[in-house]
């Protein structure tokens, strides 16, 4: 069993990865669709590039003195790969893991060798096939551990890090009931590299934001929760189907490197923006382009979309009717024919 974690706190005493095995950390709140509509729940540590097209083979340690808790294997059925999730205890409620781990190390391939998943699942998200399998576990390890290798995986230019604080929850929504039921992980999300050794945390938080531009922002490792109540800002579910997979969702939040800019991300339900990134920086006034956090209940709200616009109107407090109109611009009269219908 963990044992409680310190008043002040978990302290994170290594890197994940060598600081020349990553080029710069994505903040929390980054925008994939349509597997991941949202804003992500994890940092991703993009990878140095090894000229053959596909990200370079490097070490993955742990962060902390812990147990590694959980293995995941992720069975990439049309793609014809696998790779590896880790989760690490810290301490009594607080967790670490790692996603998309390419290969693991002799002793935790050991440890599933002679273990029974806990769990079996096969789904489908952003058009691929997984199965993935579960295995409990409770091996110790020490900061700095080798744990497995990131990288060389086709498509995967980075190794996924997050956490998990569940001393309380971290993060509100508008409906707080649905994420308890549904989503509870997103509850209690937080960044890793809060909790990193003050001079760590330094070297990263220099390389925290995309390839050409630093997040300065505080706070500078990014948020994953924007809604706001009685607004259209945050996370929108579509309408009669269940909360998982994300892809038919809508998130309309800020984008993760410059929150000035306002993001919409689409996913399957909107016909024709599908699995598109929209950000814009947004009008102090009007209908047009306005910040999502200033869109109430009544009017229509027109978003450029470069080859249409993206009709919004806030029915009430917990419905959103959202419509994509093709060659049609924001200057034009404004109404819906065949909208879509999100929930909170």
């Amino acid at each position: 069993m963990l044992q409680p974690c310190p008043a002040s706190g978990p302290e994170l005493a290594s890197l994940p990865l060598q600081l020349s095995d990553f080029r710069y950390v994505m903040p929390l709140g980054n925008l994939n669709p349509t597997g991941h509509v949202f804003p992500s729940d994890h940092h991703y540590f993009y990878l140095p590039l090894d000229g053959q097209g596909k990200a370079a083979v490097v070490p993955v340690f742990s962060m902390a003195k812990g147990w590694v808790i959980r293995v995941s294997v992720s069975e990439h059925l049309d793609e014809g790969f696998t790779d590896y999730s880790l989760t690490v205890g810290v301490c009594r409620g607080f967790e670490f893991w790692y996603g998309h781990v390419s290969g693991l190390s002799a002793f935790l391939r050991d440890a599933i060798a002679k273990a029974k998943p806990s769990r079996t699942e096969t789904y489908t998200s952003g058009g691929h096939t997984f199965r993935v399998s579960d295995y409990p576990m409770f091996l110790a390890v020490a900061a700095g551990t080798p744990l497995g290798m990131a990288g060389g995986n086709p498509g995967q230019w980075a190794l996924d890090v997050g956490a998990s604080d569940r001393r309380g929850e971290q993060n509100r929504f508008a409906n707080q009931d649905r994420y308890r039921n549904d989503l509870e992980w997103l509850i209690y999300a937080v960044s890793p590299l809060d909790f990193l050794r003050s001079d760590l945390k330094g070297l990263v938080d220099a390389n925290v934001g995309g390839p050409d531009t630093r997040r300065t922002a505080e706070p500078v490792h990014g948020q994953i929760s924007y809604d706001v109540p009685g607004t259209a800002m945050g996370n929108w579910f579509l309408k009669g189907q269940p909360s998982l997979p994300e892809d038919h969702n809508l998130a309309l939040v800020k984008d993760p490197i410059d929150p000035q800019k306002y993001a919409i991300s689409v996913g399957t339900a909107l016909s024709g923006l599908a699995g598109r990134v929209i950000v814009f920086t947004p009008a102090e006034s009007g209908n047009v382009a306005q910040a999502f956090d200033e869109v109430v209940p009544g009017s229509i709200y027109c978003y450029p979309t470069g080859a249409g616009r993206l009709l919004l109107r806030l029915q009430n407090e917990e419905t959103l009717l959202a419509e994509y109109q093709a060659g049609q611009g924001c200057q034009e009269p404004m109404a819906l024919s065949h909208p879509v219908t999100f929930v909170r």
